[in-house]
This record gives structure tokens, C-alpha cells and sequence, in this order.
């Protein structure tokens, strides 16, 4: 686990450029006037900003392999000159402290130069010499500890200067947590975005290959069996505010358990549980479940939505597995089953299940309140066994026929809730669709809602959010802490688990230290227990950012009461106490874009927020939850509303909105100086 410390030391891609005067036009040929500047200090003076950059930076590109405990990493840069001066560039780069530089070449117009690992003294001669005579040198320098520069001149007018760095390291171990962690952090030494990022880092030769975690960038991940992953991040035009860190286990047991912490001083501690089963699971040990898929078929399903629709439930009935039982319903006016009662998913089921898929067309109204009804009672027990039961519902438009009133269809679904725990999954397709109504539905019943947008493929959207959930290996989940006193966990109640997918946990606790937990929940009508000794919540001090985590999952739960009972006093005020004090924007709360008058007089604000600032909060919580529970439930604005919420309620990382950083338990903003 990287220290606060040796994080700092770990600083982002540094970079400063040193405009340099060029001789005038038509005057004879003399030597640019420059120096080449000390780099930045790791913590700068306060209030003192560095100088502008000139440069472009067209390109970030990390590709690293992990390989067991060794990390290869390559850093492709490209600087783009966009000024009509002749420009030089000092480029730092902060290695981790067991990093060994292995190579490092710069590309000047299509040819590759080799750069040196010299003595300080002689790397800084010999480029000297090279600037003199104004060619392009390409030298890499230690100027501090695991610091390494390079100089780069001249960057011509208009031109362009790629850069290549390789170096290893080994990754470091922390109670069954590995972290892998590149220094990308800019925005306090460059006003220059990036154009584009892009990081890859493929994970190779790690039995038992669980948790992948990364807390600051929301990155895609593609397993590869139980020993390997691919994990990728793209983004164009950014500034990193941290740092770029993957966390990744491996355990030996079936389900793999860690956890991160957080204790401030005086206060209770946070924490985050991450548990992964492996990607690799065996036939018998894959939870057999009930799934009915209701499809709407009304008139606005006709043309291509409506060929998505049958192409996404031909991908649910083929990912199917042995012992799985299942059903499909249509419905517009009126409403129609594939079958009387469950299938066994077999080879015979699906085959006629494809046939009636291919035969659906659209046409007539929207009837939700008995398509529902008949998708609940599908699913009522038919045996003693306890298996887990999951109702896909689909739909494009608001309920037209039948009973029409949103509070009346949901307690109507809560009478007719079956005799056993049923997870509802809706997806919304397009914008004239109730997001009031879904919402609700799916957070009453423990799932959750999508929206298909109208540039989004129905197919694609529900393929891949089927294939998440497609292998369930334990349901009804429950964890116990031994000695450690727990409250305040969102999620609540735990969502199920499946192969390849994780399940993230963030709460609170009174006191750190050495303990256990236990994680319980039932496979195929079984009972399992899965015990983790040695766990350990932090005494004080650990990662702060999995305080933000919590609280910007509390905040979620939050707006999702405060849109059910409208902006109740207790509730605003709980939203702005926890956005103002870990820094969290939200849907209602922006004034985190402070005034000029509020600034503090350095770079780095204090932590205490005006009392004005705080009361234009409440007026802004107060007023947008308001009009939020005026606005209509349907709209392209609904959608969004929607979204966002549940990104706040189910964040798995921090998308850290631009000058506000959270750090030591304090909340920071970055403010320009006024004068």
C-alpha cells in the first residue's frame, strides 16, 4: 500500500517549458538565449504557480504488463510546439522507488534517437554542448531522488517531439492487495490538458486473480480466465487530479475478500469491502435461477427497436445455463406468454423459445400494471428450493392502458410480490419512458434501472448488462464483522454475486485494528460460509479517498428519499453537510464552483467554507430538489436525473470534479489568487 508519504514522492508527470528568444528574422545566425531551469519542488510555495506551458500535449500513452510481482511499464508522449517561437522542454518524470530506467529514445521527424543514463555532470555537459549547436539531444538525467529528466531542444515552431520511456518495477504487497500505481498526476504543475490518455495494463501470471479495483478512474476491464486481465482507461482533454492506481488480490478460495480503510483522527473510520469470485466458475457450482424477460411490443417498438428487442432476448434465452427455468412474455394492449409456467432451459426450450422470439411485431398500447402482474406471478416459488428469481422488464413508452397511475402500479406490485426474494431489472428505451415509475420499481424490488438512449442499441445495452448477471454464485448475501462494530453500509440489502463481477461495500466503524469477517450466503439451496481471517481496518490514517466513496454513496441514498418525500429539511441539510465537507458535486449542489469573492488567498483554499457559501448551498438543495419533485417523471431530462442519481448511490470510483481534492479528512478548492 502506497504511504501519503511516499505518494507525494510519486508525483504526476511533471513538466515545465522555458520559452526561448529566437534571433530576429533578419539578423545573422546567433546562438538562442535560454537556460535550462531547476525542476519545480515536489511541494510548490504556496501561492506561487508554475509558468505557463506552451506545448501540447497530443498524446499519454502507458502500456504495462504485469507480470506476477513485475511491472513493465512504456510511456509514449508526444509535445506538440503550437506557438511561432522555438520552445525547450524540461520534462520530469517521477519513478517509483524500485523502478530501473531499462530504455529511453525520442523521435525527432521519423528517426529514433537513443537516449543515455550518464552522470549528472556529464549529461548536463554534453547537453549543453548540443543546445549550442542547436541540435536535438534526447538525455535523461536523475535530478533527485527517483526523479529522472530529460531536456529536450529545440521544439521548432509547429513541430511535434514524441518521447519513449521504459522501466520496471515491483509492485508492492499490502494484507493481499497489490497496488499498481503510475504517476499521472498535472494539474498543479501544467495548465495544458492532455488531448488524449490512454492507459492499458494487462495483468498476466496471477493465480487466483480476484479484486480489480481502481478508486480514481472509471476503467474497463476484461478478464482472462483466473490468472489474468486486461485494464484500460481512454479520456480526451484532461487534467489528472490523481494519480492512476490499480488494486488487485488474489486469493485461494472460491470467493476473494479485501478490504481498504480509512480513520481520520478523532472520528470513525471508513471502509471498503471488495469481494470477487473467480471468472472461471464450475457447471455445478453456478446458481441455478427462475428468469422471466417481459418485453414491450407496443406501436412504438416498430421498426429497428423492435428487431434490437428480439435480437436481445434471443442473447438471454442462448446464455441460458443447464438448470436455469424460464419464461417470455409480450405485451402492448393486452398480454402474451411464451409458455404457461417456467421452462427448463435445454437445448428442445430454447430452440422453440428463438422461434417465438422471430415472430413478435409491434403494434397497439402500453399496458405496464399487467405485464408486471403476470411477470411476478410467473415467478411465484413452484417448488421448495430457494432459488434466486429475476424479472428483465423492457419498455419504450408510458403506461396507456390499464391502470395508468404510478404509486397504484408499484403497490400493486408490492401486493403481488411472490413468496420468495425477487431481484427487477428495468431498462428504459429511449426518453418517453416513466423514470418515476421504473426507479422505483427496481430499487423496491433490489435491482436496479438502465436507459437505452436513442443513439444506444437496445441489443448491445441488454446483452451486456445480462452478461454481468448471467452467472449467479451467491445470493442472499450477509456479512458479519467479529469484534468490529459496522453501520451505515451502502449498498443495503447486498446485491447477489456473480462470476466476474464484484461486490463493493462502503461503510463506517468505531474502532481499527486486527479482526475477521464472514461472508454468508446460499448456492443452490446450500448454505455457504466463507471465513477471512487477518483482515484489518486501519487505526488511523490509510486511503482517503475511500471516506469520499462512502459519502458519495450516502448522498445518493439521500436523493433518492429526498425524491420520494420532496426536499424535507433533515434530509437537504444532510446532502450539503456531506458534499461541503468531502467536496462532492451532486446534481443539486454546483455552488462547489466557488465565487471569486470566496477565495482563499493561495492556490490552495482552506478548508472552512464561508457561512454564505454554505447557506447558498441549503438555497440550492432546497430549490432544485423542489423542482425536481415537480418536473415530470419522462424526458430526455428525467433520463439524466435518473442516471445521475444512480451513479451517486452505486459509485464504484471517483470522478473528482476539477479543483476539488479531498485530502487528510479535509476538503480542498482550488482557487486563483485574488487581488
Amino acid at each position: 500500500m502506497v504511504t501519503i508519504e511516499r505518494a507525494r514522492l510519486m508525483l504526476a508527470i511533471l513538466f515545465t517549458l522555458l520559452g526561448l528568444v529566437v534571433a530576429h528574422l533578419f539578423a545573422p545566425p546567433v546562438r538562442a538565449q535560454g537556460i535550462i531551469i531547476d525542476p519545480w519542488p515536489i511541494e510548490p510555495p504556496i501561492g506561487v504557480e508554475p509558468p505557463p506551458s506552451p506545448v501540447a500535449i497530443e498524446l499519454h500513452r502507458v502500456d504495462a504488463v504485469v507480470d506476477g510481482p513485475v511491472a513493465n511499464v512504456h510511456v509514449t508522449q508526444l509535445f506538440r510546439n503550437p506557438t511561432r517561437n522555438v520552445v525547450e522542454g524540461v520534462y520530469i518524470f517521477p519513478l517509483p522507488e524500485e523502478a530501473a530506467v531499462s530504455d529511453f529514445q525520442m523521435t525527432v521527424d521519423g528517426q529514433v534517437l537513443e537516449g543515455k543514463l550518464l552522470d549528472k555532470d556529464e549529461a548536463r555537459r554534453i547537453y549543453e554542448s548540443i543546445v549550442r549547436s542547436r541540435r536535438d539531444p534526447a538525455l535523461l538525467e536523475y535530478v533527485g531522488r527517483n526523479l529522472f529528466q530529460t531536456s529536450v531542444f529545440p521544439i521548432p515552431a509547429g513541430a511535434s517531439r514524441k518521447l519513449e520511456l521504459r522501466y520496471t518495477q515491483v509492485v508492492g504487497q499490502q494484507d493481499a492487495l497489490y497496488e499498481f500505481t503510475y504517476p499521472l498526476r498535472t494539474q498543479q504543475y501544467s495548465q495544458t490538458p492532455v488531448k488524449q490518455l490512454a492507459i492499458s495494463v494487462e495483468l498476466r501470471n496471477q493465480p487466483g486473480l480476484r479484486t480489480l479495483y481502481s478508486p480514481h478512474f472509471d476503467v474497463s476491464i476484461e478478464r482472462q480466465g483466473d490468472t489474468g486481465a486486461l485494464v484500460g482507461y481512454e479520456a480526451t482533454n484532461v487534467q489528472p487530479e490523481h494519480d492512476f492506481s490499480l488494486f488487485f488480490g488474489v486469493d485461494k478460495q472460491a470467493i476473494g475478500l479485501n478490504l481498504l480503510s480509512y480513520k481520520p483522527a478523532g472520528e470513525d473510520g471508513f471502509f471498503l469491502l471488495l469481494a470477487s469470485p473467480g471468472i472461471e466458475v464450475a457447471q455445478e457450482a453456478i446458481v441455478a435461477r427462475d428468469l422471466v424477460l417481459v418485453v414491450d411490443v407496443s406501436g412504438s417498438m416498430q421498426g429497428q427497436k423492435m428487431e434490437q428487442a428480439r435480437k436481445a432476448a434471443r442473447f438471454v434465452v442462448d446464455n441460458l445455463h443447464e438448470g436455469d427455468r424460464f419464461n417470455l412474455i409480450a405485451f402492448s394492449t393486452g398480454v402474451r406468454l411464451w409458455q404457461n409456467e417456467l421452462q427448463a432451459a435445454n437445448a428442445q426450450s430454447r430452440r422453440e423459445a428463438r422461434a417465438w422470439i422471430d415472430k413478435l411485431e409491434a403494434g397497439g398500447s402500453t399496458d405496464i400494471n399487467r405485464a408486471l402482474l403476470e411477470g411476478l406471478a410467473q415467478l411465484e416459488p413452484q417448488d421448495e428450493s430457494a432459488r434466486p428469481a429475476y424479472l428483465l422488464f423492457l419498455t419504450d413508452g408510458l403506461p396507456t392502458m390499464g391502470e395508468v397511475e404510478t404509486p397504484r402500479i408499484i403497490a400493486n406490485a408490492q401486493r403481488n410480490r411472490p413468496d420468495r426474494t425477487v431481484r427487477l431489472f428495468t431498462f428504459g428505451v429511449g426518453y418517453d419512458v416513466n423514470t418515476d415509475l421504473l426507479d422505483l420499481l427496481s430499487r423496491d424490488f433490489g435491482g436496479r434501472s438502465s436507459y437505452v438512449h436513442p443513439q444506444q442499441a437496445i441489443d448491445e445495452k441488454l446483452s451486456q448488462f445480462y452478461a454481468g448477471i448471467s452467472t449467479p454464485v451467491l445470493v442472499d448475501i450477509a456479512l458479519q464483522w467479529g469484534g468490529a462494530t459496522v453501520d451505515e453500509v451502502y449498498p443495503f440489502p447486498l446485491p447477489d454475486l456473480f462470476a466476474g463481477d464484484q461486490l463493493v461495500v462502503a461503510g463506517r466503524y468505531r474502532r481499527g485494528g486486527p479482526g475477521a469477517v464472514t461472508l454468508r450466503g446460499t448456492a443452490n439451496d446450500e448454505k455457504m460460509t466463507f471465513q477471512y481471517a487477518g483482515q484489518q481496518l486501519a487505526t488511523s490514517g490509510g486511503e482517503p479517498f475511500v471516506a469520499r466513496l462512502w459519502a458519495t454513496r450516502k448522498i445518493g441514498a439521500l436523493l433518492e428519499q429526498i425524491r420520494r418525500s420532496g426536499p424535507v429539511q433533515e434530509l437537504v441539510d444532510a446532502v450539503v453537510e456531506l458534499s461541503l465537507t468531502y467536496g462532492i458535486v451532486t446534481p443539486y449542489t454546483s455552488y462547489l464552483v466557488v465565487e471569486p469573492e470566496f477565495a482563499a488567498p493561495q492556490d490552495i483554499g482552506a478548508s472552512a467554507t464561508p457561512f454564505s457559501l454554505r447557506e447558498r448551498a441549503e438555497e440550492e438543495v432546497h430549490a432544485s430538489a423542489s423542482a425536481a419533485a415537480e418536473a415530470p417523471a419522462s424526458g430526455e431530462a428525467a433520463v439524466a436525473a435518473s442516471e445521475a442519481r444512480s451513479d451517486l448511490a452505486n459509485a464504484v470510483n471517483l470522478q473528482e470534479h476539477q479543483g476539488v481534492r479531498y485530502v487528510a479528512g479535509k476538503t480542498f478548492v482550488r482557487q486563483s489568487v485574488v487581488t
